[in-house]
């Protein structure tokens, strides 16, 4: 059997729809769980856009000359969290999305990087150091 090993940034989206999923499985049982499953749906989308996003930046930055890399940086992370905002302001204002659901859904990637964080350590053996 051939196994694959996928990338920290795929196993990060691939476990931010995961999470998302289980968000959204729990999200029934909330007082209006359609608003709530649709809130989760677009913070993860949000949050895995942003995620690649961030990996683009990354791998842009590397290639940069160094006197451009900290003025990029800055921009571009200005530009992502205030992305952020602008989806939580919209979240807040259209009534068929719940608030809570979109925060949980702009989360999850981070959770998926703690998971991820998490088994990966469990492989590496501490007689190693």
């Amino acid at each position: 059997m051939k196994t694959t090993n996928l990338s920290f940034a795929n196993q990060v989206i691939l476990g931010g729809g995961i999470v998302c999923l289980v968000f959204m499985f729990f999200g029934f049982a909330a007082t209006e769980p359609l608003k709530f499953v649709l809130g989760v749906f677009v913070g993860g989308i949000c949050s895995i856009l942003n995620f690649k996003v961030l990996q683009w930046t990354c791998e842009k930055a590397i290639k940069m000359p160094s006197g451009q890399v900290p003025g990029y940086l800055q921009t571009r992370y200005f530009m992502r969290y205030l992305a952020t905002g602008v989806i939580i302001y919209i979240a807040i204002m259209i009534p068929w999305l719940n608030i809570i659901g979109v925060l949980l859904g702009l989360v999850a990637t981070k959770v998926s990087i703690y998971i991820t964080q998490i088994f990966s350590k469990k492989g590496v053996s501490t007689k190693e150091a």
